[in-house]
């Protein structure tokens, strides 16, 4: 019975070839598509599973709150916590410190023969020795629990090692480290480590030991709880319980911070951050790329809905055959078929396609795959010798054939051979159609919604005037190899020099850049106010031509003039540090002093706002201070023109300058729009997956629209004969049709609103949803299904009625 049954599958298989190709294309796309959405969700739930101690492993976060309003929620703290907790809590196996290398640095490896290679390395981290004790990265060469016990030891990456020693074993050889600031020297290679996973929340190219760091006068007189710089993992002993250490951490948090603080009105409260949960917990300030259990179950739900776009096409089709195949079951019956021989015989060609289409799916998903790993920059690769990857297929299969074979089985065996006979084969499923088509247009439109929603906020972040100059700016990192002295000397010259090439407009120096944070998160009050009252700010040192440079523009006051000492003791604030220190207005703010730290610091001027970091984020309190010359970032105007030209002639000079050390530069907005590239990736995803979704709802539609078509043959050829137009036709078809996409957009349109206006509100500047955001999608969608349909007609309008009125 089977072979009867595959062999008459088949036979229908190619007799109704565009409804096979249809559904098997339509089946493949949405598989496809739900297997690539379900390896980026295996993917981002993957991070960190890889340690071998990570059940164990936990990073401690720190959220501070100042009269009972939460300030501060962040990975850093200070470095003496980890050993307090590693000395206090018995159930701390050990802690491991990790410090990044700010701006990083130049790395350099003097070859026995030729020149050497020098590079601006920006992953190098700062760790304790215990760091590859406690994680897991595998070694191709040498001992990493021991391979940072050494204080002058370096541990590299095996990308890293090919780019400094090629094919030679770097294990043994020395490689200097400068503009560190805090741990210039030599370093013996010791180990070389695997690169890091691709889902690793913790990245790097380079680990030194943390013991040069501590051996700065700036940690020499600290006790430990000054600088919250560094970000702390504890690993706890087995079989732990990690809600208990969690219970005690109050005590601790007030003994070593709260306490130190009194007088501020300050509490601080320390948490347990399991290793596993740190990518789908975002939020924590100086955090890396993170996502959200909400972004996983919303891809989730695009899978699901383009699989049932897919599925329902081919209940579409199959009920919309009915009359077809009405005769073919009326004389199966007659000669004695049993209605479950029918049902199994209809049901035999849902597996039939639905196997086709998973096998078509593995090979588009496989071309698929890669320009999802594109747009969010990581490589996936699916692993079929992965049991759960065969387990997922199958899966899909099983529900597949049943959910889109269950019915369409019923409905065909259902038809009673008096009715066949009578004509009377239509069932109930023309209602049902039309509500699965209506589901389809909803789930379209709540993608295209989508899509347009997050091009348009994207676009608006991109565009909107930041209150400075991004565009033209040219920012050339500042020397690594030279002392702090010879660098601001040689940076003097430098920026003298480059006034005077062409095609240059301005040139400032800066510790700090826009969209590249902040040089010092300060506590920061008015003079004569309450220490309970102090707020954060940003700080950044200029030069005094910073701010022309930039073209910020003044509320009140004046630049730093580098004559006259007093101004270039003063900060500049912006507007929002008047509300946030109780200034008044801008006028007002110019009579006022700031405690900044431990100094009283007066107001030179004020500006007006200006967004130094993404438009994700609310203006913040920021202050400038003036340095003669800032070493880290020289930002160079160009005028529009020949600028290849002045690059090329800025590079010369810098190598003129300060030959040796590596010249290194990028475009600021460039590095500016970089803060919106998640955003970005998703705004791709969500379009390629709503391209897809589109596609497969027209291609039910196109088949749909041939069915009723041809249905309606001998209509479309009685009113040709007596004269109707194709347009009329095209209207008389394509109605009903138009009909269920208003219908879809009633239902479709207050849900993505809804989605949209709770996403939006993750953005501090924002578009507005105004009616095209709405309307614009729905106009397209009913212009794709009229072009769809109207194709259809006009095929059948062109057919010679005399052929098909003949037999009449």
């Amino acid at each position: 019975m089977l072979k009867n049954f595959f062999t008459l599958a088949l036979r229908n298989l190619f007799k109704r070839k565009l409804f096979s190709f249809i559904n098997i294309f339509g089946l493949a796309l949405g598989v496809s598509a739900c297997m690539v959405i379900l390896k980026y969700i295996d993917f981002e739930t993957s991070y960190d599973d890889f340690h071998v101690n990570g059940k164990n492993l936990y990073r401690i976060t720190r959220t501070v709150y100042q009269n009972n309003e939460k300030r501060i929620a962040t990975i850093t703290s200070t470095y003496g916590l980890g050993p307090a907790l590693a000395t206090e809590f018995p159930e701390v196996k050990r802690y491991i410190r990790t410090h990044p290398m700010y701006g990083g640095a130049v790395m350099i490896y003097q070859p026995p023969t030729g020149e050497a290679l020098a590079f601006h390395e920006y992953a190098i981290n700062i760790v304790d020795s215990t760091f590859l004790r406690a994680f897991t990265f595998h070694a191709i060469e040498g001992n990493p629990a021991t391979a940072l016990d050494d204080p002058n030891a370096i541990v590299i990456t095996e990308s890293l090692s090919e780019k400094y020693f090629g094919k030679e074993s770097p294990v043994g050889k020395t490689i200097r480290l400068t503009g560190t600031g805090w741990c210039n020297g030599d370093y013996t290679v010791t180990a070389v480590l695997e690169d890091v996973p691709p889902n690793s929340h913790y990245w790097f190219n380079a680990l030194v030991p943390s013991h040069n760091l501590f051996q700065n006068q700036q940690y020499k007189e600290d006790d430990g709880w000054k600088w919250n710089n560094f970000t702390t993992y504890v690993e706890l002993n087995d079989h732990t319980n990690a809600a208990a250490v969690n219970a005690k951490l109050p005590g601790f948090a007030q003994h070593h911070f709260d306490e130190r603080l009194s007088g501020s009105n300050t509490k601080t409260v320390l948490g347990l951050q399991p290793l596993r949960d740190i990518h789908l917990s975002p939020g924590l300030l100086h955090d890396g790329d993170t996502t959200t259990y909400g972004m996983i179950y919303f891809f989730g739900l695009i899978a699901t809905f383009i699989l049932f776009i897919a599925w329902i096409n081919y209940i579409n089709l199959s009920t919309a055959r009915a009359m077809e195949r009405a005769r073919e079951v009326g004389i199966k019956k007659a000669v004695g078929a049993q209605r479950s021989q029918l049902v199994w015989q209809f049901f035999f060609e849902s597996v039939l396609i639905n196997l086709l289409g998973i096998a078509l799916a593995v090979g588009f998903a496989v071309l698929l795959l890669p320009l999802l790993g594109e747009i969010i920059g990581k490589p996936l690769a699916f692993n079929f010798s992965d049991p759960r990857l065969w387990f997922i297929l199958l899966g899909l299969f099983v529900t597949g054939s049943l959910a889109s074979g269950a019915y369409p089985s019923l409905a065909l065996s259902s038809f009673r051979i008096t009715d066949v006979l009578k004509g009377r084969s239509e069932t109930s499923g023309f209602s049902l159609r039309k509500a699965l088509v209506v589901f389809q247009f909803s789930a379209s439109l709540i993608l295209i919604v989508g899509t347009f929603v997050v091009y348009r906020q994207i676009m608006f972040m991109r565009h909107q005037d930041k209150g400075l100059q991004t565009e033209q700016m040219l920012v050339v990192n500042g020397p690594s190899t030279l002392s702090y002295n010879v660098s601001k000397q040689k940076l003097t010259l430098f920026k003298e020099e480059l006034k005077k090439l062409p095609g240059i407009t301005r040139v400032a120096t800066s510790a700090a850049i826009p969209g590249g944070g902040h040089n010092w998160g300060a506590d920061v009050r008015k003079s004569g106010s309450q220490r309970s009252d102090s707020r954060d700010g940003s700080v950044v040192w200029i030069d005094p031509d910073f701010i022309d440079a930039y073209d910020i523009k003044f509320a009140a006051g004046k630049n730093f003039n580098p004559a006259i000492r007093s101004d270039m003791e003063s900060v500049i604030i912006n507007e929002t540090a008047l509300q946030a220190y109780g200034l008044g207005t801008a006028e007002q703010a110019l009579k006022e002093q700031l405690i900044l730290g431990d100094d009283t610091v007066a107001i030179l001027g004020v500006l007006k706002n200006y967004h130094w970091s993404s438009l994700k984020t609310d203006y913040v309190p920021f202050l400038f201070k003036a340095d003669t010359i800032s070493t880290t970032a020289v930002s160079v105007l160009l005028a529009k023109g020949s600028m290849n030209t002045t690059v090329e002639a800025i590079g010369k000079l810098y190598k003129e300058l300060i030959p040796g050390d590596p010249y290194s530069y990028y475009f600021l907005d460039e590095s500016f729009n970089g803060q919106y590239r998640s955003d970005q990736q998703f705004g791709k995803i969500f379009g390629l997956f709503a391209i897809l979704a589109v596609a497969i709802s027209c291609l039910g539609l196109w088949g749909l629209a041939a069915f009723t078509t041809a249905q309606k043959l001998k209509e479309i050829g009685v009113r040709k004969v007596l004269g109707a137009t194709t347009t009329s036709m095209v209207y008389l078809l394509s109605k009903q049709f138009l009909r269920l996409v208003l219908i879809a957009a009633a239902i479709s349109l207050p849900m993505a609103w809804f989605g949209i206006d709770s996403w939006l509100q993750g953005f501090a500047f924002r578009i507005g949803l105004g009616w095209d955001l709405f309307v614009v999608p729905v106009l397209i969608l009913a212009m794709v299904a009229l072009s769809t349909v109207s194709l259809q007609v006009i095929r059948g309008a062109a057919i010679n009625p005399a052929k098909v009125l003949r037999s009449e």
